[in-house]
């Protein structure tokens, strides 16, 4: 007789949501009348719009996986990954449908979508490297001032530019600062 527990659905949690993780979806987990693993695939990077009759919503027949996923190999075989992750490794069928016979460990039952909230596909998201800044300047005045001193005219330009494009305002009062203290030295000499 089919049965699966919560404690089935814990050991079993681990590899399904890896498959999840692999293959870029987001889904649940439950278990229904205490005989059936089910599945329920909320969103993900794999589009099923050509399997859908048009409202979002698929309950996939884990016998048929190979025949009705045959054009889409992602899909396909992110549910036959997904089908034995839940299936796990006690998992056994010894059903007998001629003489109206039924063992198995449990039913498990793959959903896309849900009547009333169907699935949609959601771009893969690209992780975006933290830009480290450029150390121009160190924590020294005079570092900063000879850091500056050993640039290219090229490095010195761009160092420039960016400084009026990012802070007009900080580059006014440099100019402003620059041109004072070069009259005072003028003068002292």
């Amino acid at each position: 007789m089919a049965y699966v527990s919560k404690q089935d659905k814990a050991e079993l949690a681990p590899a399904i949501k890896a498959v999840l993780n692999k293959y870029n979806m987001k889904g649940t987990i439950s278990v229904r009348n205490h005989s059936t693993l089910v599945v329920t695939l909320q969103s993900g990077a794999i589009d099923f719009k050509d399997y859908s009759h048009g409202a979002g919503y698929i309950q996939v027949n884990p016998y048929w996986i190979d025949d009705h996923y045959d054009n889409n190999h992602v899909a396909r075989d992110f549910l036959n990954e997904l089908l034995a992750a839940m299936k796990g490794t006690n998992y056994y069928n010894n059903d007998d449908a001629m003489t109206d016979y039924f063992d198995r460990s449990h039913y498990t039952d793959i959903n896309v979508g849900k009547w009333n909230k169907p699935y949609f596909v959601q771009a893969k998201k690209t992780k975006v490297a933290k830009k480290t800044p450029k150390k121009v300047l160190d924590t020294s005045i005079s570092d900063s001032a000879e850091a500056i001193a050993r640039m290219t005219l090229t490095e010195r330009e761009k160092f420039v530019s960016d400084i009026v494009g990012t802070y007009p305002t900080l580059a006014d009062q440099l100019m402003t600062s620059i041109g004072f203290q070069l009259m005072e030295s003028e003068l002292d000499a």
